[in-house]
């Protein structure tokens, strides 16, 4: 009987990953939308079922991708398939949120990475050097437009801009990692409520303002800040691109946590919920903000100021 109940809910979650499947590749107004639950088959199945039968699954999913998507749709299978299973898995076994938010999106970034490289192997075209070409070739373009025009840019700004493409196009390790970790977090805020409808037990996060990063975070910024000052990090470099993507991550995590402690600090204050949302907007909208934020999250996690604050009568 428990044999034949994991065949049907596998054929069922198999019949709802293809029509999500067709509907991703074949209609493009939808297709953004319906990305967003191509883990929820997976999540499902395996959060009800051990690995093996989850993994027989996965497997199965793919072949079937590959006859209604052709190839190109192995990678798409495998890259929502494998998170899936992961998540869900760590589900089954009652794991903490977190930790299932970590291991989705340390899979669904080992699937990017693949793809980038495999693409680079098989193809020989490095995606994101030749976006960074495109850009360079379409502001050329514009600046000389501009001239044409009769409205030159200053040469000081022509340079900065090219120089902030060329420091766009370093950053790809760190922004496959944003992306990574942005889309496991619409996963989980998109598809964990379906799996509670279906009584599927699933774990909650801590609320946003007990969210801490560990203190040696702020050692390796540090210890990176005074590195930069012994060796320059010079463009163009295996050094320059290491610090400048180490850099990007770990002051990604101060703003984080210097966001978390606002969060707490109106919490403790009782002021109304929507504070610490418009600073949130506002520090993205605004950079100097930022700046302000990353440094209230080197205090917080330097002088632990949330201890601090709970201390005082």
């Amino acid at each position: 009987m428990e044999k034949k109940k994991v065949l049907n809910e596998g054929i069922w979650m198999l019949a709802l990953f293809m029509v999500l499947l067709l509907v991703t590749i074949y209609v493009p107004g939808l297709s953004l939308v319906s990305s967003l639950f191509l883990v929820l088959p997976f999540l499902v199945f395996s959060a009800k079922y051990p690995v093996k039968p989850s993994v027989i699954f996965g497997l199965i999913s793919l072949l079937a991708a590959s006859v209604v998507g052709g190839l190109g749709a192995v990678p798409l299978a495998l890259a929502f398939g494998s998170t899936g299973i992961v998540m869900g898995s760590m589900v089954y076994k009652k794991l903490d949120k977190l930790s299932i938010f970590m291991a989705g999106s340390l899979t669904f970034l080992l699937n990017i990475i693949l793809l980038y490289v495999s693409t680079i192997l098989l193809t020989g075209v490095n995606m994101a050097t030749k976006m960074n070409e495109a850009f360079k070739r379409s502001f050329q373009e514009s600046v000389d437009l501009m001239k044409e025009l009769g409205q030159p840019l200053p040469e000081e700004a022509v340079e900065q801009i090219q120089e902030g493409i060329s420091f766009f196009s370093t950053l790809t390790p760190s922004l496959f990692v944003l992306v990574a970790f942005a889309a496991v977090l619409l996963f989980i805020l998109v598809n964990f409520p379906i799996l509670k409808k279906l009584k599927i037990d699933v774990p909650h996060f801590q609320p946003f303002r007990m969210w801490r990063m560990p203190t040696s975070l702020l050692w390796y910024y540090l210890i990176l800040l005074l590195l930069s000052f012994v060796a320059i990090p010079e463009a163009g470099s295996a050094w320059y691109s290491t610090y400048v993507n180490l850099m990007f991550m770990l002051q990604f995590c101060l703003i984080i946590q210097g966001l978390s402690f606002f969060y707490f600090f109106a919490y403790i204050k009782k002021w109304s919920k929507a504070a610490p949302i418009v600073l949130t907007i506002f520090s993205i909208l605004f950079l100097p903000l930022l700046y302000l934020v990353r440094l209230l999250g080197i205090i917080d996690l330097g002088f632990d100021l949330r201890q601090r604050l709970q201390q005082k009568p």
